[in-house]
C-alpha cells in the first residue's frame, strides 16, 4: 500500500478512536469513491478485479462489517420474515419451520418465529409484534380459535404479504401452500377397503379450514368410489385436545354399528383414539384399524402401532411457502392472483402390519 494511503488510513481509522470502519474510510484510504468501494464489496461487474481485490483486502484487515441498517433503509426492507404456527410441539410444524428458515436464510433473510398456542388473542398479539419488527412478509397457520380473520386481513392491507400454509380459512382468496390431503384421504379409504373394511369412521377438525374440508371430501369421495354409502354419524369433529379426541372416538364406538376402521385428521388425534380404544373398548381395540396424517417417525417404535399414516412433506411445504412469499415481496406491483400450491401425501403402513 502506498505511504500516502497509509497516512490517510491512520487519519481516518486510528484504533484510539474506537470507531467502526466505514465505506467512506476505506474509500479515503484507497483514493476511491464510496460508490466504487460499495460496488467492489458487492462484486459489481463494472468494477475491475484489481480494484475489488484491493478493497476486499483492506476491508478484511479492518474487520469491516457492512451497515445492515443503512442497507435496509436504502432498500426499504428489513430482510426479516415471520412464521406463525400453533405449536412447536407438533413435529409437522417443526419440520415446516426448518424448511422455511433454511430457504429464507439462503436468500439473505432472518426469521421471527411465533407460537399462537391455539389462541386467537395470542395470534393477534404476535401479528402486532411482527408488524412492529417490520417483517417484509409472513406465513401463518391460524389457531383453532380463529374464526374471524379481520386481524390478518388488516396486516395484508397494510402492505405486508401473507401466505397461509395448511390451515387456511374457507372462502377467502389468499395464497396457500398445503398437502394434497384430498388424494391422501382417498388413498387411505382404498387401503381400508382392501383390508375388508366397509364401516369407516372419520375424526375431522374445524370445518372453518380448507384442509378439513379437503380431508372430508376425500373421505366421502373415497367411500363413493367403493360404493359405500355415506353415513354422517361416522364423521366426528375434534379440537385436538386429548379430551376432545377421546370423546370423538367414544361417540363413534358407541354407535349401534361402530366403525371397524377410523381415518384421523392427524397423528395426534389417531394416537389419542388408539389409547381410548385400548382403555375404554378393549374387546374391540385390536379389530379397529387407524390411519392418521403426518407419519410421525416415533410411531414406528411403538410396540403395537396403528395401521398407518399419510406422510406429508412439511419441510418442502415450508420451503415452497418461503419461495412464494419472497416472490410476492420482490414483485409487489404484480396483479394479485391467489396461488394454491400442493405437495403430495403418501400412505405409510407401519412395519408390524406389512406382513399381514
Amino acid at each position: 500500500m502506498p505511504t500516502s494511503s497509509l497516512i490517510r488510513l491512520f487519519v481516518y481509522i486510528s484504533p484510539m478512536d474506537h470507531k467502526r470502519p466505514t465505506i467512506k474510510d476505506i474509500a479515503a484510504a484507497l483514493s476511491l469513491s464510496p460508490s466504487t468501494v460499495s460496488k467492489a464489496l458487492r462484486d459489481h461487474p463494472n468494477i475491475g478485479a484489481t480494484t475489488k481485490e484491493r478493497v476486499k483486502k483492506l476491508a478484511k484487515q479492518l474487520h469491516f462489517v457492512p451497515n445492515q441498517t443503512a442497507i435496509r433503509f436504502k432498500q426499504q426492507k428489513s430482510f426479516t420474515l415471520g412464521i406463525l404456527i400453533p405449536s412447536m410441539l407438533d413435529h409437522f410444524y417443526v419440520a415446516a419451520v426448518e424448511g422455511f428458515e433454511k430457504f429464507a436464510y439462503d436468500h439473505g433473510y432472518n426469521v421471527l418465529i411465533g407460537q399462537s398456542h391455539e389462541s386467537i388473542q395470542r395470534e393477534k398479539e404476535l401479528l402486532v409484534t411482527m408488524q412492529s419488527n417490520r417483517v417484509d412478509g409472513l406465513i401463518i397457520a391460524i389457531s383453532r380459535e380463529t374464526l374471524d380473520t379481520t386481524h390478518i386481513n388488516d396486516v395484508v392491507n397494510s402492505g405486508i404479504p401473507i401466505v397461509y400454509f395448511m390451515r387456511k380459512p374457507i372462502n377467502e382468496e389468499h395464497h396457500c401452500v398445503c398437502s394434497d390431503v384430498y388424494t391422501g384421504a382417498i388413498d387411505a379409504i382404498a387401503y381400508f377397503v382392501s383390508r375388508g373394511h366397509r364401516r369407516i369412521g372419520f375424526i375431522n377438525a374445524s370445518s372453518f379450514w380448507t384442509t378439513s374440508r379437503d380431508r372430508f371430501l376425500g373421505y366421502r369421495d373415497g367411500l363413493i368410489q367403493h360404493r359405500i354409502p355415506y353415513d354422517k354419524s361416522l364423521v366426528q369433529e375434534s379440537d385436538f385436545t386429548q379430551a376432545s379426541n377421546r370423546q370423538a372416538t367414544r361417540r363413534l364406538m358407541r354407535l349401534d354399528k361402530p366403525p371397524t376402521a377410523i381415518l384421523a385428521f392427524k397423528d395426534q388425534v389417531m394416537l389419542d383414539a388408539l389409547n381410548c380404544l385400548r382403555q375404554d373398548f378393549p374387546a374391540k381395540a385390536d379389530s379397529v384399524e387407524l390411519i392418521g396424517y403426518g407419519a410421525n417417525p416415533v410411531i414406528e417404535y411403538l410396540e403395537r402401532p396403528p395401521l398407518g399414516s399419510l406422510k406429508e412433506q412439511p419441510h418442502e411445504i415450508g420451503q415452497k411457502a418461503a419461495s412464494l412469499l419472497l416472490d410476492l415481496i420482490n414483485n409487489p406491483q404484480a396483479e394479485y392472483q391467489p396461488k394454491l400450491v400442493k405437495t403430495s401425501c403418501e400412505l405409510q403402513v407401519f412395519s408390524s402390519h406389512k406382513q399381514r
